[in-house]
């Protein structure tokens, strides 16, 4: 089991998840850790693109989540919302990516301390040209969302709570995200979050 820390406030980790290979279970909450395979605005490999998605397919070589997965990431809203993004960059001493795998974990935008004049709205369809650049930069990417049903894939990878009471179901703790690693010189590794949200959804204006 890889070392790397997880201890990031508003990020709690689980144990391994015991899926059969080529699958997670479905209807899920957890981290898909995987290479990215490819990109492709297409669901399922097909020929109709999607306005609304990217699809980012993650690879794990093997271990008991052996596969290859999609995953659906949200560049414009498809409720009538409107979707937002925010981009946060750190980098910590080591050489450790995380371990592939499937892991049940916690994730919280409002204890991880995020506020809402951290999101911006997505401009020139710009929240797929960022996704598509760190996905083609990074070594490994970690997916926070729920898996399909058919435990093939991820989506709903973007805050899932926040909501105004009766509008959407409110997930404790399940907010999606994605972030992707590479390893710098120098000892270092480069994190990019990116994690979205709907207008919908309340955070703290400012801290």
């Amino acid at each position: 089991m890889s070392r790397h820390n997880y201890r990031r406030t508003g990020i709690r980790r689980w144990r391994y998840a015991t899926a059969g290979r080529g699958s997670l279970g479905g209807g899920r909450f957890g981290a898909l850790i995987g290479v990215v395979d490819h990109l492709t605005d297409s669901p399922h490999d097909g020929v109709r693109a999607d306005d609304n998605h990217v699809y980012l397919w993650l690879a794990i070589a093997d271990g008991p989540a052996q596969g290859r997965y999609e995953c659906a990431i949200n560049t414009e809203s498809t409720s009538g919302s409107t979707a937002q993004y925010c981009l946060l960059e750190d980098e910590t001493p080591g050489d450790e990516l995380p371990e592939p795998g499937f892991l049940p974990v916690e994730l919280s935008y409002a204890e991880l301390g995020l506020n809402q004049a951290q999101f911006r709205p997505i401009v020139n369809d710009d929240l797929r040209a960022l996704v598509g650049r760190l996905a083609t930069a990074c070594e490994i990417a970690v997916v926070y969302g729920v898996t399909y049903d058919n435990g093939k894939g991820m989506h709903d990878i973007h805050m899932n709570s926040g909501e105004r009471t009766g509008r959407h179901p409110n997930r404790v703790r399940q907010d999606g995200a994605v972030a992707f690693y590479r390893r710098l010189d120098g000892g270092l590794i480069h994190r990019a979050w990116v994690l979205i949200k709907f207008n919908s959804q309340s955070l703290p204006r400012t801290h």
